[in-house]
């Protein structure tokens, strides 16, 4: 009961400072088209910015339809081929399963009441066309192009899931791992320029509360923990600095790959739903030597790799095409016009479907970790 009391305690505490940040609000852009810049300094000050109201109901109602039709699909086991209902898994190899030994290996005690739980699922591009569509977003991609240039590239896709009562802890971590100083310091400077590590951008179709949402230290981009033999505190760790990323249906959370972030257990009766993309700047990748653990069916595998102008422009294909796709469901939206160079047919139909899905070549094998 004590802890209890102090968790409820840490939430709200945690709550509280996080609104008092002054970086959530709704996309507001100059006459320019960029992002305003007290929002970019909000954002480049905390290290994260939750932009409000992003997406309507309907799209939101899409991306609930499509995202619960997967995941009434996933195995039921590690390793499984088969949903729940007996019926066969379309896409076995992309979906994360946490079982009661992973929770051990945190410190975190298992509470779920199956075998195993569902705790992200990767690559959605390629299963959801609502995914696809949200990628494709003009709002969002003129916010990308006022923090990385007109010519931004692509990162990495994957839907994080937190069950009601039994989601998954994610360990705290920083993502960056090449664009840092022999101090330990970011070359991203505080104005956004330099070498970047790019951001996460949560898009959520759930409500993300303190109990089950990303939780963030501020400021805490500036500098790494793996420095000079340092390493991550564990999750089970409340670290008092950190503030919850709260998000409702249709908000997105942006944060700097290089903060320090994790998230708790979700004991809560509300479920977390978010689509995790984000987004590069093009000279911050094309040339960089680092070791790659996205472009994998699912997490758990690493390779050394330097990102040659193919590889990166290849992978950028994934922007006009999913411009072009968002078009054709909504016809009246003016599109958001890519100016960054990429190579192959930028126009969504069944041939592209099936070639962003070829065994062996998806869409994903060019993934960019920076």
């Amino acid at each position: 009961m004590a802890d209890e009391d102090d968790w409820i305690a840490y939430c709200e505490d945690g709550q509280r400072r996080a609104l008092e940040l002054g970086n959530r609000g709704p996309m507001r852009f100059d006459a320019n088209g960029r992002l305003a810049q007290d929002i970019l300094d909000a954002y480049r000050e905390n290290g994260f910015y939750v932009f409000e109201g992003v997406l309507e109901q309907a799209e939101i109602d899409d991306l609930t339809t499509e995202f619960d039709e997967v995941l009434a699909n996933a195995p039921t086991e590690k390793g499984g081929l088969t949903d729940a209902q007996g019926q066969r898994t379309t896409f076995p190899g992309y979906y994360s399963l946490s079982d009661r030994s992973d929770f051990e290996k945190l410190g975190v005690p298992w509470q779920a009441a199956t075998n195993a739980i569902v705790g992200l699922i990767s690559h959605p591009l390629m299963m959801m066309d609502s995914a696809l569509r949200v990628y494709g977003h003009p709002e969002i991609l003129k916010m990308v192009a006022s923090v990385h240039g007109d010519d931004f590239v692509p990162f990495h896709e994957s839907i994080f899931h937190k069950g009601v009562g039994e989601g998954p802890p994610t360990a705290w971590h920083q993502d960056g791992r090449t664009h840092w100083d022999e101090e330990g310091r970011a070359l991203e400077t505080p104005d956004g320029q330099g070498k970047r590590h790019g951001f996460n951008l949560s898009v959520s179709w759930s409500t993300c509360t303190p109990e089950n949402s990303l939780w963030v230290v501020p400021g805490s981009h500036r500098s790494w923990r793996l420095h000079d033999g340092g390493k991550f505190p564990p999750i089970t760790e409340r670290i008092p600095e950190a503030v919850p990323m709260m998000l409702a249906p249709g908000d997105c959370g942006m944060v700097n790959r290089s903060s320090l972030h994790g998230s708790y257990s979700n004991r809560s009766d509300e479920r977390r739903v978010t689509m995790v993309l984000g987004f590069h700047n093009r000279d911050s990748a094309i040339g960089t030597s680092t070791t790659n653990v996205h472009a994998f069916q699912r997490p758990g595998k690493i390779k050394r790799i330097t990102y040659s102008r193919e590889y990166v422009e290849k992978r950028s294909r994934m922007i006009p095409v999913a411009i072009d796709a968002r078009r054709q469901r909504y016809p009246h939206e003016t599109p958001y016009e890519y100016q960054g160079a990429y190579l192959g047919k930028g126009e969504w139909d069944d041939q592209v479907r099936a070639e962003i899905a070829q065994p062996g070549d998806e869409y994903w094998q060019r993934d960019i970790t920076l």
